[in-house]
Formats: structure tokens, sequence, C-alpha cells
């Protein structure tokens, strides 16, 4: 492969360097794009990856042919999801406009993204999808007013970059593709917006001036510098480990190149596409000891590029690295590293099918053995997966379409298998955050075993045990529904999205929204009475509703041959 070598001028644009007031900012980023608008229509399209043009036809990725009415929309349960989604706005609406999120319990209004309402910015591509218009226009309004010079506390770069950058390059994606109709968003509306992008992604640009170009966990928005995690965050987690350098996993390294890609698209400007290049290259072309190949070891020091754990998996803070690879490659199938991209990503599935999944050994009549996710953390290996893991089964399947990898699709059927298993053995019908297994005898043996009388009781009932009970209103499972519905045609897989909807309706809904659990095992006969937790986060709506949705809706409605889709839901324009 290639060394990447990226341009010097890369890590940040110096007309946003030293430290500009925000009417400075304002005026610059307003003044680029109105002059690459006008270049533009004097022109035509530029970029600087030249790669722009939408009419060309690429591999095929969604089932083909959809006989009878099998790839129509189910009107009435759509209906339905449309309508939890309104309810859903509704009350954040009525408690909790411009806060990032609604306590759904109590009725209350919290910040958790630094105070710029979080909830508005990555809903408002599920209401364009959904065509729910009258909420998608005050989200809009919103957006454009949102003043992104400032913050509450400091700036975690991942998550903004996934849910504000995303969703606001996302919705300008779907304007110019008319799925928004055209009366209904002005050219100086469209402007603002990308405007906004620009701003943010300038305001975060700090966090890529480490000597490697990995971001800091958290940009300090007064200074405009990046920095570590806050000392706070040590106090929440005790046992989180506290390095030399700044560290993170290659989730935070690896997650921003389908947005920013998609914002150098829309705006010309090469460097946000530079920066997140930068970001992932020493992940792509690690040049660490790999064991097993394809998993990256972590977390990695940000100054050094050094690993400085032995974590490798494919859940929670390394996940969305391995699955932006194969989405890279789909998005811009013409990228000179779209093959190094796709090699990788298969590398990395080869681990995780080979190292990573092992099946439960404890089964019966009742209880099949399962195909589950675990994860090597030095020489042991970690039998727990976690919700976010479920992912993986969609990811697989949208890569082995694409490639042309019939093999995977098993692989990825039996993994989905078992997510689905863990929803079907509550009495919520939902499934839980962690949960454990014993891994088959001639495998390595795992780490963790049952530690209470009630674990023991699931694992004898369920061949698995959990180990957290909650549910967060996670979106992964489903996730990997709408893409095996899409990808494989079969109709289970709607059955059981609309499954999944039926136990969040019945036993997540609340006054004032949509609420966790506290435990996924509560509810049902003879059993104690559901709990709620006074908790919502924005992705119950960027994600969870619209993947739903999206499984239930006609297949032409988010089309994997025409949208890739971030890891927080936004769909983007492929680039042919």
């Amino acid at each position: 492969m290639d060394e990447w070598k990226p341009k010097p001028r890369s890590r940040r644009m110096a007309a946003f360097r030293r430290n500009p007031t925000p009417t400075f900012k304002l005026l610059a980023a307003v003044l680029i794009i109105t002059f690459y608008l006008l270049y533009v229509s004097i022109y035509g399209v530029a970029s600087p990856v030249d790669e722009t043009s939408h009419d060309l036809i690429g591999p095929v990725i969604q089932h083909r042919p959809w006989t009878g009415p099998s790839g129509r929309a189910d009107e009435a349960k759509t209906k339905k999801v449309a309508e939890a989604m309104k309810y859903t706005f509704a009350k954040y609406k009525q408690r909790a406009w411009g806060y990032d999120d609604i306590l759904p319990v109590s009725g209350g209004k919290h910040n958790s993204r630094n105070g710029w309402g979080a909830f508005i910015v990555d809903s408002a591509s599920t209401l364009a999808l959904m065509g729910l218009w009258d909420e998608f226009m005050l989200s809009l309004d919103h957006i454009i007013d949102i003043d992104f010079s400032t913050a509450e506390g400091l700036v975690d770069p991942f998550e903004t970059t996934i849910r504000y950058v995303g969703g606001i390059v996302s919705l300008i994606d779907l304007i110019d593709a008319g799925v928004v109709p055209p009366k209904l968003v002005t050219g100086e509306q469209r402007l603002a917006l990308l405007s906004q992008a620009t701003i943010l992604a300038n305001k975060l640009a700090p966090a890529y001036d480490s000597p490697t170009g990995m971001p800091y966990p958290r940009v300090n928005f007064k200074k405009d510098i990046g920095q570590g995690d806050p000392p706070e965050l040590y106090e929440k987690y005790p046992d989180k480990v506290r390095y030399e350098n700044p560290s993170i996993g290659p989730a935070r390294a690896g997650s921003n190149l389908l947005e920013y890609r998609t914002l150098t698209r829309l705006n010309g400007i090469e460097d946000y596409f530079a920066n997140a290049s930068l970001s992932w290259a020493p992940l792509v072309w690690d040049k660490y000891i790999q064991k097993p190949p394809g998993l990256i070891s972590a977390p990695i020091d940000i100054t050094t590029g050094a690993p400085v754990g032995r974590q490798r998996h494919w859940d929670a803070g390394h996940d969305s690295y391995y699955e932006y690879l194969i989405k890279a490659a789909i998005l811009a199938p013409k990228d000179r590293y779209s093959k190094a991209y796709e090699e990788r990503w298969l590398q990395a599935v080869d681990a995780l099918r080979h190292s990573l999944a092992t099946r439960s050994s404890y089964a019966d009549n009742y209880n099949p053995q399962h195909l589950f996710i675990g994860k090597l953390d030095g020489e042991w290996y970690l039998n727990e997966q976690s919700h976010l893991a479920c992912f993986a089964p969609g990811n697989l399947m949208l890569g082995a379409s694409y490639l042309a990898k019939p093999a995977l699709i098993k692989t990825a059927q039996a993994l989905l298998e078992a997510c689905h298993h863990t929803y079907a053995s509550t009495s919520t019908g939902i499934g839980p955050e962690l949960w454990s297994w014993e891994p088959m005898s001639n495998l390595p043996p795992g780490t963790f075993s049952p530690q209470s009388p009630r674990q023991r009781l699931e694992l004898a009932h369920h061949g698995f045990w959990v180990v957290d009970p909650s549910f967060r209103l996670r979106p992964e499972y489903v996730e990997s529904l709408f893409y095996a519905w899409r990808i494989t045609g079969q109709k289970r897989y709607r059955d059981w999205a609309w499954d999944a909807f039926l136990a969040m309706e019945k036993h997540c809904k609340t006054d004032f929204g949509y609420a966790a659990l506290q435990d996924v095992m509560a509810g049902g006969e003879g059993k104690r009475r559901v709990k709620h937790l006074d908790e919502s986060e924005s992705f119950w709506a960027a994600e969870t509703l619209k993947y739903i949705f999206l499984t239930l809706t006609d297949v032409n409605v988010g089309s994997l041959d025409e949208w890739v889709f971030s890891t927080e839901g936004h769909p983007f324009r492929m680039i042919r």
C-alpha cells in the first residue's frame, strides 16, 4: 500500500487559526462559500477530489428483484413509526426546545452536547425521510440560528462531528437530491446551512493539531486548542486509565471521513477531507504489529501514534472505524485509496470471524448455539458483547453485497440471529446493554462466568446471561435489521423490526417522550414493574426510529444504491 503523505497545510485552515472573532469567522465562511457558489454558477461543479457526478451506476447493493408488494411500504406500520417520531418531537418542543435532550420521565431539559440543540440537528434528517415537513421547517430555522462560535464546556470532536456536522451536511445532500421538496428551502437557507457546517468544522479543527493528526479527545472553544479528557471524566469513571499523553480509541480517529469528505464536496475546501484522511491514516496503514492482522490495538497515544493498550475488538470505542472502512470505499469508489480501505475492512472482518466471534456452548432443544462477538485484551478473550456491537451484522452485509462476498452474508445472518435472540429472550422483548456467554470448549476459554443466581438462571434458560440489563434506546440492532432486509429481501427482518418497535412503544413511551429502561428483564408476568431511566439521547430520533421506518417503508427511500449512512444514521450521497 502507498504511504499516506498529507500536505503540511492540511492540519488546519490558516484563515481561522489566529483566534478569530465570531463575526469574522461567520463573514469569512460566508465569503468563501459565496465565491465557491459563484464559481460553480460560471464554470460548473468543482471539487478538489473531482468526484461529484451521481449519474454512474456502481455495484448493486440492495436486493433485486422485489416481487409483488414486497418492496413497497407497509403504510399502516410506517404511519405508526412516524407517529412515534411526531410524539417525540412534540414533547421535546413543548418541554425542552433548544436544549440537547429532553428528560422523558420528569419532563425536564438537559444539555449533554454543548447546548446547541443536539436533538434538533440530529433528528432533522429523520424528519426529512419521513416527510414530516412542519417539524422539519422548525428544525431548519433553529439550525440556521445556532451560534457555533461558543459552547457550554469542552467539546467532544467525535460526537460533535457525527451528530452536528454530519447532521447538517446530510440535510444539504437531502435538499440537493430533492428528498426535501424544493419549494420548502430557499437558496439562502441552503447557503446558511453550509455556512453553519463550515463554521463548526473550523471550530473543531484544533482537534487535529496533534503531532500525528489524530484528534484530541476534546476541543476548548474559548482558547481554540485541542486537549485531553477533562478531570471529571476520571471521577465519573474511576477505572479509566490516565495515560501520559491524550489517548483515544480507533473510533475517535476513524469516524469522521464520511462527514468531512461530504463537507469538502459541498464547499470545495479540501482541508476538511485532508484532516479526516490524516486522522485515520495511522490506523489504515498501521505500522505496529497486529495480532490478529486487521485489528487495531488501543488505546492509542495521539502524540506518538503508538498503542498504549492491547484492546482489540469491534465493540464500543473501536466499532465505527471498521464501519467506516467499507463505507468510505462505497461513498467514493474512485478514491485512490478505496481499494486499500476495502482490503483493510476484509482483513478486520476475517479477524472478527476467526478471533472474536465464538459460539455459545450452552444449548438445548429450545436454545440453539448462537454466534456472539467477544473482545481481545492482551492474551485474554473477553466473552462479553454490548448492544453497540450489533451494528456489525449490518456492516458485514453491506460490505458483502458491495464486494460480492456471499459467504459473509451467512456469517452476518448468524451474528444478527444472536442479537435477535437477546431481544426475544427478555420479558420486554428488548435486548440488554451488555451480556456474556460460555464459549464452546474447543475455543479459547472466556474470561467471565456468571456471578449471581439470576445470571446462572439466565444462562440456563437463554444460553447467555445479562451483565448490564438496561436499554438506552440504542439503534444498532434495528440498524442491522434495515441492512438485512434491504440486502437479502427476507421478510423476517421486517417482522423483527416491527416486533422491536412494538416493544419499545409498549415499554419505553412516557408522558414526555421515550425513555431508557433500567432492566429489560422486568415487566413480564409475575415480574417486577418496568422502571424508566430519565434519559433519551438524540440517537433515538436520529437512528432508532429512522432505521425502523426505513425497514418498513418503500425500499427506494434511502436506497443503499444511492446513499451511505453515517455511524449516526445520516445519509450522504455517493460520489460516482
